[in-house]
Parts: C-alpha cells; structure tokens; sequence
C-alpha cells in the first residue's frame, strides 16, 4: 500500500505543477500579448472623472428640481 500511496502523491504532485505551469503562461499572455493594448489595461481615471461629472451633474439637477417644486 504505500508503494501506491507514493505514486498516488507524485502524480498529485505533478499534476499541481502542470496546473501552475499552465497558470504561468496564461498570466504571461495576458500581459504580454495583444491583451495588454486593450482597453482593460488602460488607466482607470477617464472612467471615474466621468463618474465624479455625472455624479455632479445629477446632484445640480436635483437640486434645481426641488427649488423649482417649492
């Protein structure tokens, strides 16, 4: 039994690291491929001025609303 017991643990093992392997060279084509020039990868400040704008813009309208309801 422990004979198989071994060779069960270094089939695990190996399996674990065809596993890492394959999740190393997932993780290089996504930083090294087309996938970094897409627009994933760009800088996040565009998206959040256009949510600080519209965030102001929504709060100037409220208000106008409820001074022109009162």
């Amino acid at each position: 039994m422990s004979a198989s017991n071994a060779e069960l643990r270094m089939s695990l093992a190996d399996e674990g690291r065809r596993i890492n392997q394959d999740l190393v060279d997932q993780i290089n084509a996504m930083v090294e491929g087309e996938h970094s020039n897409s627009e994933c990868f760009a800088s996040g400040k565009p998206i959040l001025v256009e949510g600080v704008l519209w965030t102001i813009f929504g709060a100037i309208l409220w208000v106008v609303t409820l001074y022109l309801a009162s």
